[in-house]
């Protein structure tokens, strides 16, 4: 009977051990299916970037044709989690552009879409180059990522 108790502890104290290895995959694996997308659109301008795990992809025509694609680096990455962790998606959606401004063209407007598999957290509407103070360390990175990129 002593013997049944011990191997039952131990296969126990084993899946309880695991459990925390399998957390951490079931994180990275979330990781993994995260997708932003971010549009500026006004009559002169466009600028889309659609950025996850893998890709940075990067258009400046609405046709889609001028499309620069480069792999997305672990660290910029890395980085861009750790600024998702720190966003409210509650808050997100509010409208944070003056419909006035929008009317007279004094801002570009700008929209902000997170995926996470069946999940879509859409921000209403900012200004391009002046995000939300809860999205500004992310647009601030998104926008060093677009300046680094080699335009041809």
């Amino acid at each position: 009977m002593k013997f049944l108790f011990y191997v039952f502890s131990i296969v126990i104290l084993a899946n309880g051990c695991n459990d925390g290895s399998s957390k951490e995959l079931a994180t990275k694996s979330a990781q993994d299916n995260i997708t932003i997308e971010y549009e500026a659109s006004s009559r002169g301008f466009y600028q889309k970037v659609n950025l996850s795990k893998e890709n940075f992809l990067l258009t400046n025509t609405r046709d889609g044709k001028n499309t620069i694609q480069q792999n997305m680096t672990a660290e910029d990455w890395k980085e861009i989690i750790q600024l998702l962790d720190k966003i409210d998606a509650e808050k997100l959606k509010n409208n944070y552009v003056n419909p006035d401004d929008l009317g007279r063209d004094a801002v570009i407007p700008a929209l902000l879409t997170i995926n996470y598999k069946e999940n879509v957290v859409t921000n209403v509407e900012f200004g391009h180059g002046n995000p939300p103070k809860e999205l500004d360390a992310l647009m601030t990175k998104i926008e060093a990522m677009i300046n680094a990129v080699d335009k041809p």
